[in-house]
């Protein structure tokens, strides 16, 4: 399929005079709003305790083991539905294309999260856009030189601009002649919407811009074309009488060739939709007419839009997931044990009486019992000295049911030495830190 008659292969078009008007006011360092995806606005119309001890770390280990996939599960699906949606908003979201005459905008989907890329026509209906797609990338090769003529009288502190999407490798001439004896004009070539908004900030400043110069008499100046984006060519007048010039635009652009494009559309209904096959290489162009007479504007625009592949983002969610999962099994398993946590294992002991509430009465029972074992084993020492032995050395009220881990130390009762626990953390014979306090249960 060839061009149409406004992209030819290699073709040169007279000319376009128009004399111009609708110039706009600078507004100097105040916020105009601008929108990056759309058109700029002056362009717009605690511790559990159980029967009195602490509950077994092994239990914890364990519950905290049983509940790690769930969480990898809970993270991985949130960090799934973020990329997904950054892609789906961001990447592919939804965005405004504009276009100055003999434009050539090359759209590259992923076949692997895009189903349809769907173009409507914004503003002057019938305007003259194409879409083409193609089943690879098209060569970027046809040349295309246009020119068009700008007579000018730009009133005091105000500019004007105009759009031109140009590809790289082109080339931008821009001659000039400032009719207005002693006057001159600021002349920018701004890339994006970003370069001319900092220009309208302040016009007077030079880096804000690809190009900035101060013009008067005649002359041109010169420009290669080294990223593909959109380019404002702007004239400004920061002084108070309206100065007259004349604007050259001269453009040797390149275009894509969409000789080899199986579908083109030309916007019947203004909207064009290109389904995106899963497999291979596709691409889609949207081309533009040349610049016509009798038009003050020779702009385009058009929403660009992709309908999502809602089940290749489902199976990459579900796959990464999986793989995750697994990867965080094998590292658990692999995962050595620290020493400290071997001596919780083996410290872990249930109580020898389950279900025992630990009351005044399982204290007296305790320490009768502990009592008797310990004269037993080492024989009495006196009343007096049997009595005072085996309360708690804090209180002098409850017996001594509890030890420190990993002293081992028995000089308190399981209250006041999970108190010292909790508070100083060492230990008050060997001031070894306590590590855990372990209730005694003696039968």
């Amino acid at each position: 399929m060839s061009l149409p008659d406004s992209l030819p292969s290699s073709s040169s078009s007279p000319p376009v005079t128009r004399e111009e008007t609708g110039y706009i006011r600078f507004e100097h360092g105040r916020d105009n709003g601008f929108d990056h995806h759309d058109r700029p606005p002056w362009n717009r119309s605690e511790y559990d305790y159980r029967h009195g001890s602490i509950i077994a770390s092994e239990n914890v280990r364990n519950s905290s083991t049983s509940e790690d996939p769930w969480s990898c599960v809970v993270v991985v699906a949130t960090f799934c539905i973020f990329v997904s949606m950054t892609l789906i908003l961001g990447l592919y979201g939804t965005t405004n294309v504009w276009l100055g005459p003999n434009s050539s905008f090359l759209i590259k989907p992923t076949s692997l999260f895009v189903q349809n890329v769907i173009v409507e026509e914004l503003g002057n209906k019938g305007s003259g856009l194409m879409l083409y797609g193609l089943n690879q990338a098209p060569r970027l090769d046809i040349l295309a030189n246009w020119s068009e003529v700008h007579y000018l009288a730009v009133p005091n502190d105000s500019y004007k601009y105009w759009i031109q999407y140009l590809n790289k490798g082109s080339r931008l001439k821009v001659s000039y002649n400032v009719e207005s004896v002693g006057s001159s004009l600021y002349l920018v070539l701004a890339q994006g919407v970003d370069g001319l908004a900092e220009w309208v900030q302040d016009p007077t400043r030079p880096d804000t811009t690809l190009s900035w110069h101060i013009i008067s008499d005649s002359g041109y100046i010169e420009q290669d074309i080294t990223k593909s984006s959109s380019y404002y060519v702007a004239v400004g007048n920061v002084y108070l009488n309206e100065v007259k010039a004349t604007i050259d635009i001269q453009v040797e652009a390149v275009l894509y060739d969409t000789t080899n494009a199986y579908y083109n559309c030309t916007f019947p209904n203004d909207k064009c939709t290109l389904s995106v096959p899963v497999f291979g290489t596709n691409a889609a162009v949207l081309t533009s007419p040349g610049p016509k007479l009798n038009n003050s504007k020779n702009e385009f625009c058009a929403k660009l839009s992709y309908e999502p592949r809602w089940m290749a983002y489902i199976v990459c969610m579900g796959v990464v997931t999986a793989l995750l999962l697994i990867v965080s099994s094998l590292f658990n398993k692999r995962q050595p044990v620290s020493e400290d946590e071997t001596v919780d294992e083996n410290d872990d002991v249930a109580p020898l009486i389950p279900g025992k509430d630990d009351d005044n009465s399982s204290w007296c029972s305790s320490y009768s019992s502990i009592l008797t074992s310990t004269e037993e084993l080492e024989g009495a020492h006196g009343e007096g000295h049997s009595s005072t032995r085996y309360l708690c050395a804090i209180c002098y009220d409850a017996p001594r049911d509890c030890f420190f881990l990993s002293c081992g130390h028995c000089v308190a009762c399981f209250q006041c030495g999970t108190r010292i626990a909790e508070t100083s953390g060492f230990c008050p014979v060997c001031r070894r830190k306590i590590r855990k306090v372990k209730k005694i249960f003696n039968v």
